[in-house]
């Protein structure tokens, strides 16, 4: 892992660190995307209205998980009769980061300053690796350890020219997408206090 300080476009300034924590879903220090209870089988001809394909088998997704909703931008691996999974490539935002983030994206010119690096709201570092031929941008997830560093998630995703045009488009949607799954974990904790609070029927 990596120690990352500042916040404004810059070179790569990191520093090295041991590269240990325990692997858990939605932890600060790890960056997988878990199945919910009610996950559906999805291939590449009907994924659900909550992905957005970004090219190759990387999509933009949105759920609610331990009563955090987060965007992901993540690698998918097609298995038997081509059914999609999630894998461990790719990034957990929380919505406000990855609004921040896909703006910095829209704007980037990685061909005007390989090899440049930019952290967003402390949170997510994308480095350009491009050179004249190819584009290549990682992004990867930053957490800050107790000595008030900053480490980086192991885990990361790799996007390219094709990637980075089709991540523009869908913005809208998925701002559509983390309102509903908000509004939707809002009335029903509304709905499971009232239920809770009513008093119980008696049965003869």
């Amino acid at each position: 892992m990596f120690s990352c300080l500042g916040e404004s476009s810059r070179k790569r300034k990191c520093v090295p660190l041991n590269n240990s924590g325990k692997k858990a879903c939605f932890n600060e220090k790890v960056d997988i995307c878990a199945k919910p209870s009610n996950f559906k089988e999805f291939t590449m001809a009907n994924f659900p209205d909550h992905m957005f394909h970004l090219g190759e088998i990387i999509f933009i997704s949105v759920n609610t998980f331990q009563k955090q909703t987060r965007v992901h931008i993540r690698v998918y691996a097609a298995v038997d009769r081509g059914i999609l999974h999630p894998t461990k490539s790719g990034v957990s935002l929380k919505p406000e980061v990855w609004s921040t983030l896909h703006s910095k994206l829209s704007c980037f010119r990685p061909r005007e300053d390989f090899e440049g690096t930019f952290i967003t709201k402390k949170d997510v570092c994308v480095f350009n690796h491009s050179d004249k031929d190819n584009v290549s941008v990682s992004i990867q997830r930053l957490f800050q350890g107790k000595d008030s560093s900053f480490q980086f998630v192991p885990e990361r995703v790799l996007l390219n020219s094709e990637n980075l045009d089709q991540q523009r488009d869908p913005y809208e949607l998925v701002l559509k997408c983390v309102k509903n799954k908000l509004l939707t974990y809002t009335l029903s904790e509304y709905i499971m206090v009232e239920v809770h609070g009513c008093p119980k029927v008696k049965h003869n």
